[in-house]
């Protein structure tokens, strides 16, 4: 069983707000140290960070929304990192009202005149072209959307995809994705999006077979396909009703490079249900029956193992956390996942552990260890 901490708010039906409340800022924080880290060479880095549906600014459920939430972090970093100087910030909301309520309630903020870059509203065409600008020049940007919301969201969907290549935090219910495929005309933003073949395909799969369930890991399996083919890395978690077989929600991550993949599946180990051999299923309130025959699994550890035992051109003489780094992308393993699988694999004669300072052989695989195949 998993090792990691556990986390029970998915055990409550969880409304979008709610989730992303959660979620976003906690993640946010871990996206700017991966991104940060990546920018240690340069003088004076630049990150940014979009929210779609940013909200009114008011307290949610008694706690700060969440602009507040990101705009007090980065006010309030105390790492090495001076997020304060380096974030710039961008929201929208689809009514204008709500955002012009949002701008009055962020400039209440009791530090908002020491905020370095203030936050820009995007319902005015100047701050569009502020936006335009920093996108152009290729600054790293976080973007919060609903990929299926109003236009303006599409827009900058579309945007990403084909031109900016921004890491996306895509949150959505199986009902938005299904009336944007049905609705979508070979002219719509959706249409471009998902591309016509594409579109066509999830309309014949689905005039073929009437399962909604069938139906919808199709849809879902195809919207994947959209970053998958952009070379993104695509992280997927799936949030089921409680004590329910129905999807509520999916939360959609996608990024070009790791450090960010590996930020966001770091995060939502501990909201994950596991299998029974410790590998997370990347998602909530899972209907999935336990069973001794992990052949049933995608992903497992007796894969893992029998993965890992054809990997020596690739993985000969590399340390554990080398190996773990390479080989998760796109997959549900997880750092102590690898330990387990090499041990096995040790045991079994086809690796050995050495010491990284005395090239020694170990007698237990460590996470320090270099695994040399025999």
């Amino acid at each position: 069983m998993s090792t990691a901490d556990t986390n029970d708010f998915f055990i409550e039906q969880r409304s979008s707000a709610e989730i992303k409340s959660e979620l976003l800022n906690e993640f946010f924080k871990a996206w700017c140290s991966a991104q940060l880290q990546g920018q240690r060479y340069k003088t004076n880095p630049v990150l940014a960070f979009i929210d779609l549906y940013a909200g009114d600014g008011k307290p949610e459920d008694g706690k700060p929304a969440t602009p507040v939430r990101v705009l007090n972090s980065i006010f309030g970093a105390t790492d090495k990192y001076n997020l304060n100087k380096v974030v710039r910030t961008f929201f929208n909301d689809e009514k204008k009202t709500v955002t012009a309520r949002l701008k009055e309630n962020l400039q209440q903020l009791p530090y908002y005149a020491d905020l370095q870059h203030k936050p820009v509203l995007l319902h005015e065409e100047t701050s569009l072209a502020t936006l335009a600008k920093l996108l152009g020049n290729d600054v790293p940007t976080l973007l919060y959307l609903d990929p299926f919301g109003y236009e303006f969201s599409q827009q900058l969907l579309l945007q990403s995809v084909r031109r900016w290549g921004l890491d996306l935090f895509m949150l959505f219910t199986p009902a938005k994705l299904r009336a944007a495929v049905q609705g979508a005309t070979d002219d719509s933003i959706m249409a471009d999006v998902f591309g016509k073949e594409r579109l066509q395909r999830i309309r014949e799969f689905c005039d073929r077979y009437q399962d909604a369930g069938q139906r919808e890991d199709f849809m879902v399996d195809q919207f994947e396909d959209v970053f998958r083919e952009k070379d993104y890395k695509t992280f997927r978690f799936k949030i089921s009703l409680p004590k329910k077989n129905q999807t509520s929600h999916y939360l959609f991550f996608v990024s070009k490079n790791d450090a960010p993949y590996m930020k966001m599946k770091e995060l939502m180990l501990m909201y994950s249900d596991y299998q029974e051999d410790g590998v997370p299923l990347f998602g909530a309130n899972i209907k999935h029956q336990l069973s001794l025959f992990q052949e049933q699994y995608r992903y497992s550890i007796k894969n893992l193992i029998t993965d890992l035992a054809g990997k020596r051109d690739y993985y000969h003489n590399l340390p554990i956390d080398s190996i773990y780094r390479h080989h998760n992308i796109g997959t549900n393993y997880i750092r102590g996942n690898y330990k387990e699988a090499l041990e096995a694999l040790k045991a079994e004669g086809v690796v050995e552990a050495i010491n990284p300072v005395s090239r020694q052989t170990m007698r237990k695989v460590s996470f320090t260890s270099i695994i040399g195949y025999k």
